[in-house]
């Protein structure tokens, strides 16, 4: 069963933005919490569309694209990492390491 709404946490975890930074998007305008819900929930159908703005344009949303952005930085260190380990490796083999 698809989710019909979201809360400030589960949207937090979703687009991976700080909670506060959900509540200034509903502040501004951008992000409208349902009514007569006790809680704070977001409707996931608005969600959706905010998701897809700018598909037509680019295929990343705002939110996919620094995620992906955050991956290939965490990505990039990594490689520097196994490329020294490797150096190590390689120095140890010829010898000249101890």
């Amino acid at each position: 069963m698809e989710r019909a709404v979201f809360s400030v946490q589960e949207l937090s975890k979703r687009w991976d933005l700080h909670p506060n930074t959900i509540r200034r998007m509903e502040e501004e305008g951008k992000l409208h919490r349902l009514p007569d819900i006790p809680s704070v929930r977001y409707s996931a159908k608005e969600i959706t569309q905010l998701e897809s703005i700018g598909k037509d344009a680019e295929e990343l949303s705002p939110w996919e694209r620094r995620r992906m952005q955050e991956e290939i930085k965490e990505l990039r260190q990594q490689v520097i990492e196994l490329q020294n380990r490797l150096a190590k490796m390689v120095l140890i083999a010829q010898g000249g390491g101890t």
